[in-house]
C-alpha cells in the first residue's frame, strides 16, 4: 500500500571485510526469496543524536537485472566528514517509509549531494581527468519497535548528460519506471558514515540488525564515473528495489 501525508567520508579502507561477503551473500539470498514490500511515504524531519565513532560498510548493486544482495561490516573509524553534531545542523528532505511483510520498516531523508573523487573507504575507482564520483547523504531510521535488518533501500541516479559516453556505451547507467526519464542509476556501493550516537548494529547469523529507533547517517557512491560538471541538481535518490516497492516503480526520497 502506497500513503503519502505531509511531513565526508570514513577514512580506512574496508577491504579486509570483502573476504566475509559470499558467505554473507549466500545467507542474504536465502531471506530475499521471501521478500516483497509495501512502501508509505510520509513528512517530517527525523531527530538525531550526536556524532558517533562507529562507521559501517554496507552493500552495493551492480547487476541492475537482479538487486544486490545486502552485506554489512562493522568497523571502528572516525574520519573527517563524518560528523554530524546536532538535528539543528542537519536538514533533510521530507521523509519517505518504506517496509517490509516480514516487519521491518524504516524511514529515509535525504541530507545532501556532492562528488568526490574518493567519496567511501571502500571506493577502490579512480576517476579519469574530467570525471569525478557522484554521492548522496541520507538518514535511515528504523521506525519499528524492535531490531531491524540493517538493509539500504535507495539507490543514486544521475542525469545521463553528466555520465561520461564511455559509461552509456557500456549501458552500465540505467532507467527505472517511475524515475525521470532524463535519470538513470550506476552502480555504487553504500557506507553507514555515522551512527549519530546510536547503538552499533547487532550481528546475527552474518547478517546485521540496527537498533529500534535509531537512526544511522548513511552515503550511496557510484562505482563508475560522472562528468565533473554535475552539481546536486542532476543527482537524486530513488527507492525502486521491488523488496520495498510493490511495482517497482522508483521513489523518490527528495533532497531538502
Amino acid at each position: 500500500m502506497v500513503s503519502r501525508s505531509a511531513a565526508d567520508p570514513p577514512t580506512r579502507d574496508l577491504e579486509a571485510m570483502a573476504r566475509s561477503h559470499s558467505r554473507r551473500s549466500a545467507h542474504r539470498r536465502k531471506r530475499q526469496s521471501r521478500r516483497t514490500a509495501g512502501l508509505g511515504i510520509a513528512g517530517g524531519v527525523l531527530g538525531v543524536g550526536a556524532v558517533a565513532g562507529l562507521i559501517v560498510g554496507v552493500r552495493a548493486h551492480g547487476d541492475h537485472g537482479m538487486p544486490a544482495p545486502r552485506t554489512v561490516a562493522a568497523r571502528t573509524s572516525a574520519g573527517p566528514g563524518s560528523g554530524v553534531s546536532s538535528l539543528s545542523r542537519l536538514k533533510t528532505g521530507s521523509r519517505l517509509d518504506v517496509s517490509t511483510p516480514d516487519g521491518y520498516s524504516y524511514s529515509l531523508a535525504a541530507v545532501k549531494a556532492g562528488t568526490a573523487e574518493r567519496p567511501l573507504a571502500s571506493t577502490t575507482v579512480r576517476p579519469a581527468d574530467g570525471t569525478t564520483l557522484g554521492y548522496l547523504d541520507y538518514v535511515i531510521t528504523n521506525t519499528g519497535t524492535d531490531a531491524a535488518l540493517l538493509d539500504f533501500p535507495a539507490d543514486l541516479f544521475v542525469k545521463r548528460s553528466r555520465v561520461p559516453a564511455s559509461v552509456l556505451a557500456e549501458n552500465r547507467c540505467m532507467p527505472q519506471p517511475g524515475a525521470p526519464s532524463d535519470m538513470c542509476t550506476l552502480p555504487d556501493h553504500t557506507d553507514v558514515v555515522n551512527t549519530l550516537g546510536f547503538a552499533p548494529p547487532r550481528s546475527e547469523d552474518g547478517d546485521q540488525y540496527i537498533p529500534a529507533g535509531a537512526s544511522y547517517l548513511v552515503r550511496v557512491a557510484t562505482d563508475m564515473p560522472v562528468e565533473a560538471s554535475v552539481t546536486p541538481q542532476d543527482m537524486g535518490l530513488y527507492v525502486w528495489n521491488p523488496r520495498f516497492t510493490q511495482n517497482r516503480r522508483a521513489v523518490e526520497v527528495p533532497l531538502p
